[in-house]
């Protein structure tokens, strides 16, 4: 007979079946099933493509806002302070010039300050308070007999305390014009100046593009692929289903952390471009040892959201684990503080000064063979913990 009946009285698996009845084919079924789930969840999409995307052109909005030019109405740069001036000194013990007049010239001359003179402080402060000026300095009594006598004259510089965005750039502007005013009058003798030059700068770009490039496009990678993975199992009715057949929990879990890494380099690869093409940063000759940190990015992400998704038991609840992560990762994953040893485990930590060391000064990739084997231990490890809650479950929501 064509098709006979083995010793069990069950009809045998063509070649066919078998290979259809594999593990690798159960896993690429799966990882191909969350796939078009992430490509139909227009919510996802959002978070991997779309917000990323705004980030960048608001960055890239912002730092060519200060580079426009020439402003035609005020003739000075584009966001130029407005900046207040009170001057209460009557001193003149310097010989041929009012020096605060003059140090008012010096700033009303500066092209990043629109000066407004004022009486009396009174009207100074109503003048912040009704936000016609940023800022308003007070030149003192004895200004300039204190600069003729060699003593420090303190100018006080008022500011709302609302405005936090302006009082980093008051501050810088104003210093410039001192310094300028100081080397002019030739009130530099025996002191030292210093210019900043920034060094493993990329061709064709500014520092805060480079360096607050290269953490959005890490952090971006990381984040976003974890904040999709964390809906990748909880309420996953099609899977409960799937669990049935002879498919297991492990292959679940490789399926979709696949599916989640793909979908973490195919925004790798959108990041990059964009970033290098939107803000003219030359780093192309990196453009493979970028992916392969990216990789690791995409790959402990989708690690980590998976593990998140077997512990919850509500998409609620994974939102609500996303925001955790989310602002956590900000916190120490940015590099502004010392936080121990995170910044030695941390995935995204460890990608951060991998991709700027890599990009900008050219190490080679091999030198972080340490940072790179603890990712990866890091990711099984979560991965062996997502199996371990997974086959505990007897339910996914």
């Amino acid at each position: 007979m064509k098709n006979q009946i083995d010793e069990s009285g069950e009809l045998p698996l063509s070649k066919v079946g078998k290979k259809k009845n594999t593990k690798l084919w159960r896993i690429w079924s799966m990882f191909l099933k969350e796939i078009r789930l992430v490509q139909n969840d227009k919510f996802a999409l959002l978070l991997v493509f779309v917000l990323p995307t705004m980030i960048m052109v608001t960055m890239f909005a912002a730092t060519n806002q200060s580079a426009i030019g020439i402003s035609p109405e005020t003739g000075k740069n584009e966001g130029a302070i407005r900046l207040g001036v009170v001057d209460i000194d009557p001193t003149d013990t310097f010989p041929g010039e009012d020096l605060s007049a003059n140090f008012t010239l010096y700033l009303a001359n500066s092209p990043d300050f629109i000066v407004q003179v004022f009486e009396t402080e009174v009207e100074a402060l109503d003048a912040l308070y009704f936000d016609r000026v940023t800022a308003y300095a007070v030149l003192p009594y004895g200004f300039e007999g204190n600069i003729t006598g060699d003593i420090p004259a303190f100018v006080d510089l008022h500011i709302s305390s609302t405005d936090f965005m302006s009082q980093g750039a008051v501050f810088s502007t104003f210093s410039v014009v001192v310094q300028g005013f100081r080397f002019d009058h030739g009130w530099v003798k025996g002191e030292i100046s210093s210019n900043m030059v920034a060094e493993f700068q990329p061709p064709g770009s500014g520092g805060f593009e480079a360096t607050f490039g290269v953490f959005m496009i890490v952090f971006a990678v990381f984040i976003a692929v974890a904040a999709t993975a964390a809906q990748a199992i909880v309420g996953d009715i099609p899977l409960n289903r799937m669990l049935l057949t002879p498919a297991s929990k492990m292959e679940a879990i490789l399926a979709k952390v696949s599916a989640y890494f793909m979908v973490g380099m195919f925004q790798a690869q959108f990041l990059l471009i964009l970033w290098q093409v939107l803000f003219n940063i030359d780093v192309w000759a990196q453009y493979l040892t970028m992916n392969i940190v990216l990789a690791l990015m995409s790959l402990s992400g989708s690690a980590l959201g998976v593990l998140i998704s077997t512990i919850v038991t509500t998409p609620l609840q994974a939102n609500q684990s996303f925001l955790f992560l989310l602002f956590g990762s900000t916190i120490v994953g940015t590099g502004f503080m010392d936080v121990g040893l995170v910044d030695d485990y941390f995935p995204l930590n460890l990608g951060r000064v991998m991709m700027s060391d890599t990009a900008f000064k050219g190490v080679a990739l091999a030198e972080f063979m340490g940072d790179i084997i603890i990712i990866l231990e890091f990711s099984l490890i979560l991965l062996l913990i997502a199996w371990f809650i997974f086959v505990r479950r007897t339910t996914l929501a």
